[in-house]
């Protein structure tokens, strides 16, 4: 989208593929870039695809408040951080699935607030919420959140997606959830929430 060219005034519907004369946003693109970099730098380091705990506390995982010491940049880095590929393409998908489209209707520097906020919100939801010792890794804090923003639009009548796409796909969250209690559901609700109410803020008043 050029530099001049209005932005839409609805969210076009998620997972829609880019065309010649909708190129994948950039700010998408950079994101992409710095998961996949981060992931690449851990896997080499490790040798493997599969990444362990203590490697994850030294690039940047998020420890429990306690133990954080005045490092909040962990607040972020986490997001840039992946256990394993399987964990990698799942939330690249996610990304590229429901940022796109809200990308497009943002811009870069709303999409990055929007996201970004997520992604410390569900942090801090997690850090604030859990007991015990754990490192939080991944970008589903900020994926929950592109979802909770979608789901916002939904009911501001600014998107037509069906209400089954909100229901398989929160559906789909909470499974997994409970059948892999090493996700941590935490981060995936706070910034769901966070991405509903920053997305709802975030909407340009020419297209309210």
């Amino acid at each position: 989208m050029s530099a001049g060219a209005p932005r839409p005034t609805s969210v076009p519907p998620a997972g829609e593929r880019p065309s010649d004369t909708q190129p994948m946003p950039p700010v998408i693109l950079a994101l992409l870039v710095g998961i996949g970099v981060g992931y690449a730098i851990t896997a080499a380091l490790e040798q493997d695809q599969a990444i362990s705990v203590p490697l994850l506390v030294k690039a940047g995982g998020l420890l429990p408040l306690a133990w954080i010491d005045g490092d909040f940049w962990r607040f972020v880095s986490y997001s840039f951080l992946h256990g394993n590929l399987m964990h990698l393409l799942a939330n690249v998908t996610c990304l590229l699935a429901w940022g796109i489209p809200l990308a497009r209707f943002f811009g870069g520097w709303r999409f990055l607030v929007l996201y970004f906020g997520a992604v410390v919100i569900g942090g801090l939801t997690s850090v604030l919420t859990r007991e015990g010792i754990f490192v939080l890794i991944g970008a589903s804090g900020g994926t929950s959140g592109l979802l909770g923003a979608l789901f916002m639009f939904r009911l501001l009548r600014r998107s037509e997606l069906p209400a089954s796409f909100f229901v398989i796909n929160i559906g789909l969250n909470v499974a997994i959830t409970l059948f892999f209690p090493e996700i941590d559901w935490r981060s995936h609700a706070g910034g769901f929430l966070a991405g509903a109410l920053i997305g709802a803020a975030l909407i340009p008043r020419a297209a309210r």
